[in-house]
């Protein structure tokens, strides 16, 4: 396994790195992504900004709004989120290669004290609320796993930037997106700093597997600056416009 980590804070930079050893550079083991971001809402690939997102809120505190490759619904993350991504061989059903990764991330919470299900294809819940959702995209004979854990997550810009879907929220018996999702502090018995949670968080998952620190050379950077730009921090990439 190949272990990747990097200070930088952009959700561009990040999709970016995704793309490349998903695409361009693939390996022939799996490669392993830990990373966090500032204030961001991330988009599905087909989602629309002005359904999913209050525009003017995140305007007024400076909230990106990045396009991911992937499907599936918006999402908010910010300094108390950790993000993890996994990118592998395919085998035989991406849905085995989404299964795989999610118990994963399951075992590591349980082995903090974090009584984790799923829920569903995407979800992982505590105490009946979200806390992690999972997507997917594949390229050729690769997968891309990767998905957000809401350690320390400002709940209230969550909720407010992100704009209710009432269809899906009022069959489930829902009253808003704040009243569904929780952080994984409050469920530690130890407090801990959200970079503690992500150096245990990859001591559990890197446990027992043989993995390397992977340096991005500086071809890697160039190749992935060219991704970011063409994609990731374009404006029309990320907005339809």
């Amino acid at each position: 396994m190949i272990f990747i980590q990097n200070n930088n804070k952009m959700a561009s930079f990040y999709f970016s790195v995704e793309e490349y050893f998903t695409c361009f550079n693939q390996q022939k083991c799996p490669v392993f992504i830990l990373w966090k971001t500032d204030k961001t809402v991330m988009l599905g690939n087909n989602q629309q900004v002005c359904y999913e997102v209050d525009k003017d809120y995140a305007d007024e505190l400076n909230i990106k709004i990045v396009r991911r490759k992937s499907g599936g619904g918006a999402i908010y993350t910010d300094r108390g989120t950790v993000l993890f991504t996994v990118i592998e061989p395919f085998i035989d059903d991406f849905i085995d290669h989404r299964e795989k990764v999610a118990s994963s991330i399951i075992n590591a919470l349980s082995k903090m004290g974090v009584d984790a299900k799923r829920e569903g294809r995407n979800d992982i819940l505590i105490d009946g609320k979200k806390i992690s959702g999972l997507a997917q995209y594949t390229s050729g004979n690769y997968v891309c796993t990767h998905g957000s854990l809401l350690f320390d997550t400002d709940l209230e810009v969550l909720s407010r930037v992100l704009i209710e879907n009432e269809e899906k929220l009022i069959p489930k018996g829902i009253r808003s997106i704040r009243s569904r999702v929780t952080n994984i502090k409050q469920y530690l018995k130890d407090d801990i700093t959200v970079d503690e949670f992500k150096n245990n968080l990859k001591k559990f998952l890197l446990t027992d597997k043989e993995y390397i620190d992977y340096k991005l050379s500086k071809e890697d950077l160039n190749k992935i600056k060219s991704i970011s730009e063409e994609k990731y921090n374009n404006k029309k990439w990320n907005l339809g416009s």
